[in-house]
């Protein structure tokens, strides 16, 4: 068994043991996808005044509430513009209030869907469980219970849930229990599952396909196979070349793998020009500190604070914008987001958030009691593993030597510049 360290960064998922060898990223390979327009929105927004007048003839008709609420979705997913998601949102919901029982559980997994999204997760748990007990066909309602018990760090009862809802043969079922093995540390276990769950895609089910491969691809990097890894995002490119999703895996490869600096922020910057989210803007500011552009940086990091911080984003952004106030000294909105994160989700990760608040604040005691009780032993994701072993240090811990190597192994996921303070923590 591989014991993996997680990292949930702009993409997300496993860990790396490869030692940095020849490049791998080929621009020849990718350039002509930074050439793709944007997608063409013109079909969704078309649908979007179809349903509206459909609405508008039937004020009472949920059927067309829920076309228009996948509209916005869609429209959300393309554009990145919150307020998409949020539409969708309220129009779920007044379609699930005008339906009965059983035809309200279409409606009840979207809002628990979306929920996720917003990282209102224990309404995302709410909305499944209803959705459960409305239908006899319970098995896609307790998945999607099963995802939002994961994120509010219940994880004996989404364990359960797999225990109890067996579907070797699913692709969603397969999909949830390499999450789970990813949870748990075994990454070869979750590897196998998700390349179990890709075979079992039929050649229509386009979107899983991209989905999974793409999946792999993350995979594939965090487990130290970077020339699969690669291989993955740009054969998800060949099925569709508006997926900015793998052209982000590119950019992490040829940024943290390759030290391609002008190659990453090409690709990044391209992918920011595209969306309305802020995703992007941390990514390219690490890539300008590590050439030593500190203005340019602390430019990027004011532009992702000013959006991500906005009412509509919610707790989306929260892990980001506490370790960026910790960094400022901005100790008191820290710990408010961390506390917020705890109270919304007592996870290993959360508490983490906390206790490297702590540290930065000088409380580093305080710091080591919260992951000696809330956190060691319980995650295997690499920032955390990183915070853990520099507060260990900081304690005189022996311990921090454990950590701080386990952290050095995954610095494919942790980037450049973690891995250059981490071994001048080892040094120091």
């Amino acid at each position: 068994m591989t014991k993996k360290l997680y990292l949930m960064t702009l993409l997300p998922i496993f860990s790396c043991t490869q030692q940095k060898s020849e490049p791998i990223s080929n621009s020849a390979d990718y350039q002509v996808f930074l050439a793709v327009e944007p997608s063409d929105l013109s079909h969704i927004n078309k649908n979007i005044i179809l349903w509206k007048g459909k609405i508008k003839e039937e004020p009472k008709g949920f059927i067309y509430y829920e076309k228009l609420g996948a509209a916005y979705s869609e429209l959300f997913e393309k554009t990145g513009e919150v307020q998409y998601l949020h539409k969708a949102d309220s129009t779920f919901a007044i379609s699930q209030k005008l339906t009965q029982q059983k035809w309200k559980v279409p409606s009840l997994l979207s809002l628990s869907s979306i929920s996720i999204k917003k990282h209102d997760f224990e309404s995302a748990a709410k909305y499944a469980v209803e959705a459960r007990e409305l239908t006899d066909e319970k098995f896609g309602p307790l998945l999607m219970q099963f995802d939002a018990e994961m994120e509010l760090g219940n994880y004996q009862m989404a364990y359960a849930i797999l225990k109890e809802n067996r579907r070797m043969e699913s692709f969603d079922y397969l999909v949830r229990l390499s999450k789970y093995k990813d949870y748990e540390g075994d990454l070869d276990s979750a590897i196998y599952y998700m390349e179990e769950a890709h075979s079992l895609i039929k050649r229509h089910q386009k979107e899983r396909l991209l989905w999974a491969t793409a999946n792999l691809g993350d995979m594939y990097g965090h487990a130290g196979r970077i020339q699969d890894s690669y291989q993955k995002y740009l054969d998800v490119l060949a099925m569709d070349s508006t997926y900015d999703y793998a052209l982000k895996g590119i950019a992490w490869v040829a940024f943290s793998h390759d030290g391609k600096t002008n190659e990453a922020r090409e690709i990044l910057e391209n992918l920011q020009a595209k969306t309305a989210m802020p995703d992007y803007y941390l990514p390219l500011a690490e890539i300008y500190e590590y050439e030593g552009n500190e203005a340019e940086a602390e430019k990027l990091i004011n532009q992702f604070v000013a959006e991500s911080s906005k009412p509509q984003y919610g707790g989306m952004y929260n892990k980001y914008l506490i370790e960026i106030y910790s960094d400022r000294g901005q100790f008191d909105k820290a710990l408010a987001l961390a506390q917020e994160e705890i109270t919304n989700r007592p996870t290993p990760a959360a508490y983490d958030w906390l206790a490297w608040t702590l540290h930065k604040q000088g409380n580093t005691n305080g710091a080591l009691e919260i992951y000696q009780r809330n956190v060691e032993g319980k995650t295997f994701e690499p920032d955390v593993i990183y915070h853990m072993g520099t507060v260990y240090h900081a304690a005189g811990d022996s311990k921090a030597e454990k950590y701080l190597e386990e952290s050095l192994e995954a610095s494919y996921e942790l980037g450049p510049m973690t891995k250059k303070k981490i071994k001048s923590t080892i040094n120091g």
